[in-house]
């Protein structure tokens, strides 16, 4: 038996979630990969996977050969781009994760950018909020907007995120605007499951005095975007990105409250493995969004336009 093409094989049939989409991207007939996956099974003594008429479910012997086959497979592209990969021109497929809000709202023009210059790159990109494992689940790359946890991958700054406590004007108007953290006490705060301000939200004036101040939330989400929307309808006050309320900001239909209080901002990153040996389609990402991003930079971000918000 061919292993590695097996294990290939068996990873697409798991990352599609359906024999039959699998197939159909792998130009085979569904009778082919069903064959090739019973094969694999037979030659393993045990079964991959649980089929249904409707979907495809991992048994724990599938689970620990699906991680274990994408590492080798990663280790095996890792050794060829050991030798090809900083001459040969960007191809394949480029497996990228980014946050929900983040790829969804800026995202779009960078990866138009980078593909028309390397058309023989496919862009697979995941948009979610959670903390991910990049090499354990098989990305080449991810965007982060967080301190980075582990030290053995490559954080490359791209941008400033700053983040801003806002409300609506008819929420201030209601409820009244707070001018000090002790203030939110009494008002409805919007809440962030996916970031550390979940339980708690610090604060820091000119003067360097800092308060943490206990949240608890009359809503909770893992979506930012929705926080966002929330804000707009009224439901209280938020710390937000600008990337996600700059344009609710300058439209008028959310204000910027506390101004004397800030919270901490964070960093856009890129991150990818550490390695001599980058693949020439992650390299070229790489160089394309350093670029992309510096030209944003030379004034002002592109979401702080008109915010009045010092770039640090």
């Amino acid at each position: 038996m061919d292993t590695l093409n097996a294990m290939k094989l068996y990873c697409h049939i798991v990352e599609a979630g359906q024999l039959s989409l699998a197939a159909d991207q792998l130009n085979l007939s569904k009778g082919a990969v069903s064959k090739q996956l019973a094969k694999l099974e037979a030659h393993l003594g045990g079964r991959l996977l649980n089929r249904t008429t409707r979907r495809l479910t991992l048994t724990e012997a599938g689970v620990a050969f699906y991680e274990r086959s994408r590492q080798i497979l990663k280790s095996v592209e890792e050794a060829e781009c050991a030798v090809t990969g900083l001459t040969t021109e960007p191809n394949g497929t480029l497996k990228i994760n980014a946050p929900m809000s983040f790829g969804f709202l800026q995202m779009g023009a960078l990866l138009a950018k980078y593909q028309a210059l390397y058309p023989k790159v496919s862009i697979d990109i995941t948009l979610h909020d959670r903390q991910i494992d990049l090499i354990e689940e098989g990305y080449d790359l991810a965007l982060r907007i967080a301190a980075l946890k582990d030290s053995s991958l490559i954080a490359r700054k791209l941008a400033p995120c700053h983040i801003v406590l806002c409300a609506s004007p008819a929420y201030l108007k209601k409820s009244g605007e707070p001018v000090h953290p002790d203030d939110l006490k009494n008002h409805q705060c919007l809440l962030y499951s996916y970031s550390d301000s979940v339980k708690s939200w610090f604060f820091k004036n000119r003067k360097g005095e800092k308060v943490q101040l206990p949240i608890k939330g009359t809503l909770i989400t893992n979506n930012g975007n929705l926080i966002c929307d929330a804000i707009i309808h009224d439901m209280g006050i938020a710390p937000l990105p600008t990337f996600i309320v700059g344009d609710a900001i300058r439209a008028g239909k959310i204000k910027i409250i506390m101004t004397d209080w800030h919270l901490q901002s964070e960093a856009i990153s890129l991150l990818y493995p550490s390695s001599k040996h980058l693949s020439a389609k992650v390299r070229a990402f790489v160089d394309v969004a350093v670029a992309y991003f510096s030209s944003h930079q030379k004034n002002v971000n592109e979401w702080d336009r008109g915010l009045g918000l010092s770039q640090k």
